[in-house]
């Protein structure tokens, strides 16, 4: 048997040790601190292994615990960040969209996770008051900061076919940090004009 291969006896074990972990954890969440007692120096020393030839196998499962200590809850207690819930209910959708494992680039890779993208953000679109508009859905902010610059400049100074060519991103002082890198990557300059 290959390394990365296991029976179906083993996943399911492992499956439900999992969900067990996932359980334990939702169920502490109600006495969790919105924030955990942990330091840059803690976590790094916990976390900061050597790389091993070899795996861990199914002992791996136990760092969760040691990880759910020195992370922050993602419950009602805590509004700094918007991210996901992380609802059972939502979690257990990510595992089955795991489980596919799909690459949503175009209808002929995902058919399903495709269309059920489209059927999304137009209810997105349609909420905000942009029905019959289209888009993508990103994996965070970050991302469709990125997405929508790089979207502005292609309207109005193409760069695909020419290079990029000199333009202005207007935003103020307290701009998050997804901006100034987005700028970045899409090489339109970070250069603070007055």
């Amino acid at each position: 048997m290959r390394d990365l291969e296991i029976s179906n006896q083993e996943l399911s074990d492992i499956a439900e040790e999992a969900l067990g972990l996932a359980k334990s954890y939702w169920a502490s969440l109600e006495g969790r601190r919105a924030y955990p007692s942990t330091t840059g120096e803690d976590t790094a020393e916990l976390f900061s292994r050597p790389w091993l030839e070899n795996g861990r196998g199914r002992e791996i499962l136990q760092d969760f615990k040691s990880i759910a200590e020195h992370a922050r809850p993602g419950t009602g207690r805590f509004f700094g960040y918007v991210v996901g819930s992380g609802e059972p209910i939502g979690a257990l959708g990510e595992l089955l969209a795991a489980v596919l494992n799909q690459n949503v680039t175009s209808w002929r890779s995902a058919p399903a996770a495709t269309s059920i993208e489209r059927a999304v953000v137009g209810w997105l679109a349609e909420a905000v008051g942009c029905a019959g508009f289209t888009g993508s859905l990103c994996g965070g902010g970050s991302m469709a900061n990125l997405m929508a610059l790089a979207m502005a400049r292609e309207a109005k100074l193409p760069a695909n076919e020419t290079g990029v060519q000199p333009c202005v991103v207007y935003a103020s002082e307290q701009v998050h940090m997804s901006i100034p890198k987005a700028v970045a990557l899409l090489g339109i300059g970070r250069k603070i004009c007055a």
